[in-house]
C-alpha cells in the first residue's frame, strides 16, 4: 500500500470516528428531566419592556435561543388551545381545541409520552387548571371552554402534581360559587387520588409529597401583584415533588397572566407578570445547572397586543407611552430558549410544533 493511499485509509478512519462519537454524544443528550416553561403571550416586546424597567433577567442566563412561529391548523393568528396542543402534542389543531385533531383524533401529549417512559409530570400555572393551555397537556376535547369536562379528563390524566387555580370548577352546581353545570363533586373524585391542599399557608407548611393537587383559588390565581407568593415558589415546590423519581421527570409552568394582561393593554401588569414569570425561570435554571441533567426550554405560545414602543414612550427606564396595536393576538414570532442536554436543537427559528415534537422526542421510549 503507497503512502498517499495509507493517509486516505486514516482519514476515513478518522471520518468514521467523527461520526460514531456524534451519533453517541446525541444518543446521549437526552436529558432525565425537563422543565417547559410557557409564558402565555409572551413576545419579544413584553420582555424588552420587563428587561428596561427591571434590569437584568432571568431569561438572559440562557445561551442558546430561538424563534417560532405561532400559527394554528385553521388560521395564521391561533388561539391558547391550538398553540397549546402543538407545545404539547407537535401537532396542530384548529382555533379552540385541545390536544386533538379538527376531526376529533386524541394527540398524545408530551405528559403521555413521559408517563410511558416511567417519568412523573406536572404542571403548575396561574391560570385555572382547565385553561387552555394545561388543558393541552392533560386533555383531549373538541372545545376548550368546556371547563367541567376538562377538570374531570384532569382529575384522571395520571398527572402526579396539579398547582393552579379554578376551584368552583370542582364543586357541584347546588354549592354556591361553583362554575359546575352539573352535580358532579370532582373534588372528592380528586381527593380520592392525591392529596388536595387549597391555601399556600397549608402548601408552605407540608413535607414534599410525591402527589398532590393544589388549587389555590376560585378562578385564576390572584394577578402578580396581589400575591404573597410567585411563580418560582410554585415552581421549585412542584419540583422538590417530582425530584425523587429515578426516572426522572416533565413538568410544564405556565405564566398565564401575561396574556390576560396584554388582552388589557395594561403594561405594568404586563411587567409584572413577566417579572414573576422570570421567577419560576429562575428555579428552574438554578435547579437544572445544580443537577445537570436537566432540560430547561422557555418559549410563548404566541404573542398578545402588538406591542411596540415608538421613540419618545421610554423616559428614565420606564415605559411612559406603550403602542399596543391590538387586544388580540398576533401572528409574530415568538422566542424560544434552551438550556441543558439537548438544548442545541432548539436553536433557529422553527414552527411552534417543531417545539413540542423536539421535546417529546426527549423524553419518548426508544
Amino acid at each position: 500500500m503507497t503512502a498517499k493511499y495509507r493517509r486516505i485509509s486514516r482519514l476515513c478512519l478518522v471520518f468514521i470516528l467523527l461520526i460514531s462519537t456524534s451519533i453517541f454524544a446525541q444518543g446521549d443528550s437526552r436529558p432525565k428531566n425537563v422543565i417547559f416553561l410557557i409564558g402565555d403571550g409572551m413576545g419579544p416586546a413584553h420582555i424588552t419592556a420587563t428587561r428596561i424597567e427591571k434590569g437584568p433577567l432571568n431569561l438572559e442566563r440562557f445561551k442558546i435561543m430561538g424563534m417560532h412561529m405561532t400559527s394554528s391548523a385553521n388560521d395564521p393568528v391561533t388561539d391558547s388551545a391550538a398553540a397549546g396542543t402543538a407545545l404539547a402534542t407537535g401537532y396542530k389543531t384548529n382555533n379552540d381545541v385541545v390536544g386533538q385533531s379538527p376531526e376529533g383524533k386524541p394527540f398524545k401529549n408530551l405528559m403521555e409520552y413521559a408517563r410511558e417512559a416511567g417519568k412523573t409530570t406536572g404542571i403548575a400555572v396561574t391560570s385555572i387548571l382547565p385553561h387552555a393551555t394545561p388543558a393541552a397537556f392533560s386533555a383531549h376535547h373538541k372545545a376548550r371552554y368546556h371547563y367541567d369536562i376538562i377538570t374531570e379528563q384532569q382529575v384522571d390524566s395520571g398527572l402526579d402534581i396539579m398547582i393552579g387555580g379554578g376551584l368552583s370548577n370542582y364543586y357541584p352546581k347546588s354549592v354556591a360559587g361553583s362554575r359546575r353545570k352539573d352535580e358532579k363533586h370532582v373534588l372528592n373524585l380528586l381527593r380520592k387520588k392525591m392529596p388536595v391542599i387549597l391555601n399556600i399557608a397549608t402548601l408552605r407548611k407540608i413535607k414534599d409529597l410525591p402527589q398532590m393537587a393544589v388549587i389555590l383559588s376560585p378562578g385564576h390565581l390572584p394577578e402578580a401583584a396581589k400575591r404573597d407568593y410567585t411563580l418560582g415558589e410554585l415552581t421549585e415546590k412542584a419540583i422538590n415533588c417530582l425530584k425523587h423519581d429515578p426516572d426522572g421527570f416533565v413538568l410544564m409552568v405556565e405564566g398565564s397572566q401575561i396574556d390576560l394582561a396584554a388582552h388589557a393593554n395594561d403594561m405594568p401588569r404586563v411587567i409584572s407578570e413577566v417579572t414573576d414569570f422570570d421567577t419560576a425561570v429562575k428555579t428552574s435554571l438554578d435547579y437544572a445547572q445544580a443537577d445537570g441533567n436537566t432540560l430547561v426550554v422557555v418559549t410563548a405560545d404566541h404573542e398578545t397586543g402588538g406591542i411596540t414602543f415608538p421613540m419618545k414612550t421610554i423616559e428614565n427606564n420606564r415605559i411612559v407611552k406603550p403602542t399596543f396595536s391590538t387586544d388580540n393576538h398576533t401572528a409574530l414570532m415568538v422566542p424560544v430558549f434552551a438550556y441543558g442536554p439537548g438544548a442545541e436543537a432548539f436553536a433557529g427559528i422553527q414552527d411552534i410544533t417543531d417545539v413540542g415534537r423536539k421535546l417529546i422526542e426527549m423524553v419518548k421510549v426508544k
